[in-house]
């Protein structure tokens, strides 16, 4: 066979799909299968291990409370200011050239509005079901005319110390932006409370800089989270000082897990800000608004650098228990070898006088017994003497 034939053969042999390949969703006849699909895909690959130190909401289990909640809908420019209250989404109005339209989505277990939303906005079935799956990794999905974001919220529950996870979802195109939230939450209400104030540069600027106040708000959280865990390390540093418990140990152990978990949410965010800032990758975040991208991926570098700084110091953390635990085992085994070696000369002479053969003058003679403690005392003083002049104790 020539080689023309080859490769005209391997040109028409059937390509066999993957399991994982994307499908266009021109070609997809059923969506229903399409989204199952991209929970199957989700599962397998993109669950992320949320330790059982942080909070999250659930996702197996439905939330009949959350269930009905409207969404928030903006629409505002410079000038005016609308905050309609819609029967259904498919009523809200065409968006003018002047004008941006911001959807915030309370809860995404509504399946009906979720539905409702991706119709009405044409937004694709896989995004949809990435939305619905709330195990999802950081990422950055980029369209010809949209972009959908996926972050983790990381946030001090209020009124205790501990730490909650949720996921937020952005999508975006020119002058509409749709934000998911996975339960109701006030971290955007001082954003809403800057729109309908008209205060800052939000009514005043694209949908791009919404965005951009948005994203700012949630790497905030993430610095008020690393704010309190710097107090716990300050914490757990103290008590190694003052006492060594397993208690201690398991506080390290359950941080440091966090903070691989919280690397590992914001990390990608680096990436993501350099792809929103380039124009060949999206068309949508007006030049304007790139500076302030760089500021917050400053504010991004800052934060992945305390985590690195926290892990480094839990690290060093484990070291110094290891270190301290093994020299207390060194404390112990050196007085259990002083005792021994004081024993040892000891044990010796009792042995001797303890041989009972008739031919040993000592044994008859009146302080014969006196004689031999007076010994063993002045010959134990004498090694605890030498050891202390070696300070062994």
């Amino acid at each position: 066979m020539s080689l023309h034939s080859a490769v005209k053969l391997l040109e028409h042999r059937p390509r066999k799909q993957t399991k994982a390949e994307y499908i266009p969703y021109e070609y997809t006849k059923d969506e229903d299968q399409l989204r199952e699909r991209s929970r199957t895909i989700n599962r397998h690959g993109t669950s992320i291990s949320i330790p059982p130190t942080l909070l999250r909401q659930a996702t197996c289990e439905r939330a009949p409370s959350y269930v009905g909640v409207k969404p928030t809908i903006l629409i505002y420019n410079s000038d005016t200011l609308e905050t309609p209250l819609y029967t259904a989404i498919k009523d809200i109005r065409a968006i003018r050239s002047d004008e941006c339209l911001w959807i915030d989505v309370p809860v995404t277990q509504d399946e009906v509005l979720l539905t409702s939303i991706s119709e009405r906005f044409k937004i694709h079935p896989l995004v949809i079901a990435d939305i619905e799956t709330t195990e999802q990794r950081t990422k950055l999905d980029v369209f010809e005319d949209a972009f959908f974001l996926v972050l983790k919220l990381i946030y001090p529950t209020r009124g205790t110390d501990e730490t909650s996870i949720d996921q937020i979802c952005f999508y975006m195109k020119e002058n509409i932006l749709i934000t998911f939230q996975q339960k109701p939450k006030e971290i955007f209400d001082p954003i809403k409370n800057r729109i309908c104030q008209n205060r800052g540069r939000i009514r005043k600027s694209k949908i791009d800089y919404l965005f951009y106040s948005l994203f700012d708000t949630i790497v905030e959280r993430y610095m008020d989270v690393l704010d309190g865990v710097g107090i716990k390390i300050e914490a757990i540093e103290h008590n190694l000082m003052e006492k060594l418990s397993r208690d201690t140990l398991a506080s390290i152990y359950e941080l440091k897990r966090e903070m691989l978990f919280f690397r590992g949410s914001i990390v990608p965010l680096k990436e993501i800000i350099i792809k929103l800032q380039k124009e060949e990758e999206t068309q949508i975040i007006q030049e304007g608004t790139i500076i302030y991208l760089k500021d917050l991926y400053d504010h991004v570098v800052q934060v992945n650098d305390t985590i690195d700084a926290y892990r480094e110091m839990l690290a060093s953390f484990i070291d110094f228990y290891m270190m301290i635990n093994s020299n207390g085992m060194n404390e112990v085994m050196k007085t259990l070898t002083i005792i021994s070696t004081i024993f040892i000369p000891l044990t010796f002479i009792v042995g001797v006088y303890g041989m009972n053969f008739d031919n040993m003058p000592e044994i008859h003679w009146k302080y014969g017994y006196m004689g031999v403690l007076v010994c063993m005392v002045t010959l134990t003083i004498i090694m605890l003497s030498c050891f202390k002049k070696k300070k062994w104790f």
